[in-house]
């Protein structure tokens, strides 16, 4: 008889513990002055002061005089149904197994564990159940990760196992970004109250200018690229970035260049670059040149005039005549993005099939700019085979006869 109860107490909470209820219900329970236990629902918990308790139980309600209740205690049902069948647990591996898994589907993960470690007790090769628990094996042996991890000089960050430098970078990182993330706060206070021309308008003025932190300029740089912003504000930006300085100020300013509409702040990011030599730039626009959009090349050849680094020099001159691929025809398309007198063209293409047609181009634009670098007086028009032959008669050393004379 009393096996046939353990057996039945135990396959209810199976059931229970299988269940797909979200909520968890919670039971009380009650230690008495004689030793015993009860377990139920306090109905009257905002009592006070505490006459008695008010208890539904299974059997049904109860009232208790509160000198006869010792402790009272609340704790989710299903942890109530899990210790009441524990009880009956057969300690096999497949009883601890079963259990366990029922224990994880209901979050119990303390109790999860304990059955797992309940089935290594009796089976201790069972390697799925090592692994759970966090082993690893290690030629002929079963190590916890976590001690072997860490006698290897790791660290447990982030959910996974990495090195004292990673760990060291990442919370560098993180407090990095906290730090960028409260100075957009303060920067976007600041920017709205003067906007919109609020009293404390000048102290926000005067807090922006002030900036000097160098984890500002992520969120300075972002403004600055603002394009519903009025000019005025992304100046004052630009004066606060360029008084920062560093990596972000220039690429903010290169994103200004060729993403901005406004011609002003345009050449106020050139400007400052060109005072900065800044050779991020000049190898910015350098690469620009080899794009296959005509306009492209020659709005970096204007930059590169403006920037006047001599180190430009050479890309430009390959820059005076490129080489660019058109597709042309197609359909009932007309293609008249050129005119008739450009060669390879034909003018106007009508219908056909669509055809890549390649096509040299020459770039005055690159002639500007390359005026602008070299010596005043320096100048062989479009004809890129004289501008190299001058190039390399200036980056040729001299032939020096280092024999004395008489000897």
């Amino acid at each position: 008889m009393t096996f046939k109860l353990k057996i039945t107490t135990y396959s209810i909470f199976c059931i229970a513990l299988s269940s797909t209820l979200c909520i968890q219900v919670l039971a009380d329970t009650f230690q008495l002055s004689s030793g015993s236990t009860l377990n139920g629902k306090l109905l009257n918990p905002d009592q006070d002061p505490r006459v008695n308790y008010q208890i539904q139980t299974d059997f049904g309600k109860v009232t208790l005089d509160a000198k006869q209740v010792t402790k009272a205690s609340s704790k989710p049902m299903v942890v109530q149904q899990y210790e009441q069948s524990i009880v009956s647990l057969p300690d096999t591996v497949q009883a601890h197994l079963d259990m366990a898994s029922k224990c994880k589907a209901v979050n119990l993960l303390k109790q999860h564990q304990f059955h797992l470690e309940q089935v290594l007790r009796l089976d201790p090769d069972n390697a799925s159940v090592r692994q759970q628990l966090g082993y690893v094996k290690i030629g002929n042996q079963w190590h916890r990760e976590d001690v072997h991890m860490r006698q290897q000089g790791y660290i447990r960050h982030g959910g996974r196992w990495r090195t004292v430098q990673e760990v060291t970078v990442l919370e560098a990182n993180a407090q990095i970004e906290k730090e960028e993330i409260e100075w957009r706060t303060k920067i976007m206070r600041w920017e709205s109250l003067i906007l919109k021309n609020r009293p404390t308008a000048t102290d926000a003025i005067k807090n922006m200018r002030e900036i000097k932190d160098y984890r500002a300029p992520t969120a300075l740089a972002e403004r600055l690229n603002e394009r519903q912003l009025p000019r005025e504000m992304k100046l004052m930006y630009l004066e606060i970035l360029t008084e920062i300085g560093g990596a972000v100020p220039v690429q903010a300013m290169l994103k200004c260049i060729t993403e901005e509409t406004d011609d002003v702040m345009t050449q106020r990011c050139l400007d400052q670059l060109r005072d900065w030599q800044s050779r991020t730039a000049m190898s910015f626009f350098v690469g620009l040149l080899k794009s296959n959009d005509n306009q492209t090349v020659n709005n970096a050849a204007n930059a590169l005039g403006s920037l006047g680094m001599k180190d430009a020099t050479l890309p430009l001159i390959e820059a005076l005549v490129t080489t660019h691929q058109f597709q042309v025809g197609g359909g009932n398309n007309v293609n008249a993005g050129f005119s008739g007198n450009q060669p390879g063209l034909g003018g106007l293409q009508f219908g056909g099939k669509p055809k890549l047609v390649k096509r040299e181009i020459q770039n005055r634009a690159a002639l500007s700019a390359l005026l602008a670098i070299v010596p005043e007086g320096v100048n062989y028009g479009l004809s890129e085979a004289q501008w190299m032959n001058w190039y390399i008669r200036m980056n040729t050393p001299r032939q020096v006869n280092l024999r004395r004379r008489g000897l």
